[in-house]
């Protein structure tokens, strides 16, 4: 199966089941056309739906083990193979940095949801990739795609306002300001 048959079975099967979630990373990346060649699915699910989703997906997949990680302080991180795609499910996403832990605060009305498919917000995303070594050029390329359109700049202050790094929050002022 190709990544978007993937996709839309698990995302037919957790709407189903009224499951509250996104798809970010690479797809999110992808579906706003910047130039990245998704290779697997990322999904953050709301904390009240987490256990339910992970059920869901081990029945529909393998479940992979995972090497820690010290970056995340994340509370449900799980990776499925399912079809031959890697799918990574996250809930109650929390990245360390240097100052502290990013706690990310999953809001379903920030979901997009006009193809059928509940995006995440780009906005987010921009966070997010500031704060993952080695993602530099993903977050160019989201300023790029920011710049020619309208940045929710109520989302982008509220994630402004949590506990960032100076350097990210000072990058975010760029937008606000």
């Amino acid at each position: 199966m190709s990544i978007e048959q993937v996709l839309e079975k698990v995302v037919a099967c957790l709407q189903h089941e009224q499951i509250h979630f996104g798809i970010g990373g690479s797809l999110l990346l992808h579906h706003h056309g910047l130039p990245v060649t998704p290779r697997d699915i990322d999904l953050v699910v709301a904390s009240a739906d987490a256990e339910r989703a992970v059920l869901l997906l081990s029945e529909m997949g393998t479940v992979v083990e995972q090497d820690e990680t010290s970056l995340y302080a994340t509370e449900v991180c799980q990776e499925f193979m399912i079809e031959g795609i890697d799918l990574d499910l996250m809930s109650g996403l929390q990245i360390r940095h240097d100052e502290g832990i990013f706690i990310y605060p999953f809001a379903e009305q920030t979901i997009i949801n006009e193809t059928g498919l509940p995006f995440m917000s780009l906005v987010d995303w921009y966070v997010i990739y500031q704060l993952i070594p080695g993602r530099e050029q993903k977050v160019v390329m989201i300023e790029h795609c920011l710049a020619d359109q309208e940045v929710d700049r109520e989302r982008l202050e509220q994630l402004r306002r949590l506990n960032l790094p100076k350097d990210v929050s000072n990058r975010i002022d760029q937008w606000l300001n």
